[in-house]
């Protein structure tokens, strides 16, 4: 599937280091008319990619729409290094329930605010004032890649800079990212609990910063024996 994908630069190096990692814009269900709300169980994740904690308490999101912004940063307060925070469109409880989250996942429900389409975007800013000055990164996908029930992963380079579109990469089990089905799918009457098992791995962004160092230092000390 091709979709696009536009990641902007930033004037911070810190600022440079927390990008989209994930993101799935509708759960996987049933498409019979009027059964939207079914499928309602969206989220995208962002990661602090770097090596040290960024103060993220003015950041905002939306979804390419300035008049439906969602100031976000101060209840997050600030991302550590190696964390990633989901925003979802369900309620945190019952999203945490879903995948089986423990509490040191953070995750933060926009509700119906700048909630993602088949076709949309995801701008994530350093400032209350949306623009393109205070843009942090950015996502922009196709209706063909919105992840029906199947999230995207931005594929691990052991950097924060941007990557070509066609790299992002669907979850499947077994994955590098640790991609699972969610082990407390949603039921809905009249429909087998496996047609709304959403496959992702929100909350962690595999391997990360830790992850790699730690990869990086196993491979050099058996280099050394």
């Amino acid at each position: 599937m091709k979709y696009v994908l536009a990641l902007a630069a930033v004037a911070a190096p810190a600022m440079a280091q927390v990008r989209i990692t994930e993101f799935m814009s509708e759960g996987q269900g049933d498409t019979l008319s009027g059964n939207g709300g079914r499928r309602q169980r969206e989220f995208f994740e962002i990661t602090n990619l770097g090596l040290i904690t960024v103060d993220v308490s003015t950041w905002s999101y939306n979804d390419n729409n300035t008049n439906d912004p969602h100031y976000w940063g101060p209840a997050i307060g600030s991302i550590a290094a190696g964390e990633s925070i989901v925003f979802t469109q369900m309620s945190d409880t019952a999203f945490r329930a879903m995948w089986n989250l423990p509490s040191s996942v953070r995750i933060f429900s926009y509700a119906q605010l700048s909630n993602l389409g088949n076709a949309d975007t995801i701008n994530i800013y350093h400032s209350f004032t949306q623009n393109s000055s205070t843009l942090v990164d950015s996502l922009t996908y196709t209706a063909d890649a919105r992840g029906s029930g199947v999230s995207r992963n931005r594929p691990w380079d052991g950097g924060t800079g941007q990557l070509d579109n066609s790299q992002w990469e669907v979850s499947f089990v077994g994955d590098d990212f640790h991609s699972r089905r969610a082990p407390n799918p949603p039921t809905f009457a009249g429909y087998e609990q496996y047609d709304y098992t959403d496959l992702a791995n929100p909350g962690v962004y595999v391997p990360g910063p830790a992850g790699a160092a730690a990869l990086g230092l196993g491979l050099a000390m058996r280099r050394r024996r």
